[in-house]
């Protein structure tokens, strides 16, 4: 599976709303320079993450944005349908090719197809049973073992 820099983004900028804790919404320009994502770019990711109902937003002055759920409650299976549409998995080019060229059906593309089928399906699940809280207690523990790293 190629997950595209929009799908990584969306991913970063909603474990960024996460960690944030829901106090205050947080800008737009500051998920972009923490996160090293380009600014135009992560507007378009934000309004389709609004827009499948995952984080909302508020204007003004201390306007930003925020999840529109608990943490525990988005999974990145979400994140990804909702920035890249439905999850696909592209088998490589030589694993396409249905005839060999004489008519007849390459004699393990069956084989090979049924395998891409289960990365999907593993992917997917993958993606699915995986929520923003579980991101957010592996930052917490890469933060608690360099503090420890730091100290001894």
């Amino acid at each position: 599976m190629y997950l595209s820099a929009r799908g990584e983004y969306g991913i970063m900028a909603v474990l960024d709303l996460a960690l944030a804790k829901g106090s205050s919404p947080v800008q737009a320009k500051g998920i972009a320079d923490r996160q090293g994502i380009p600014l135009k770019f992560l507007e378009h990711i934000l309004r389709a993450l609004r827009h499948a109902g995952l984080i909302e937003s508020s204007r003004g002055i201390h306007g930003g944005y925020r999840l529109a759920k608990p943490a525990d409650q988005i999974r990145l299976g979400d994140v990804v349908q909702a920035v890249e549409g439905p999850i696909a998995i592209t088998p490589p080019r030589s694993s396409l090719r249905a005839h060999n060229g004489n008519g007849h059906g390459a004699p393990h593309s069956s084989l090979i197809q049924d395998v891409w089928e289960e990365v999907k399906v593993s992917v997917v699940n993958t993606l699915n049973r995986t929520t923003l809280a579980d991101l957010c207690r592996r930052v917490q523990d890469l933060e608690e073992q360099r503090t420890l790293m730091y100290h001894i």
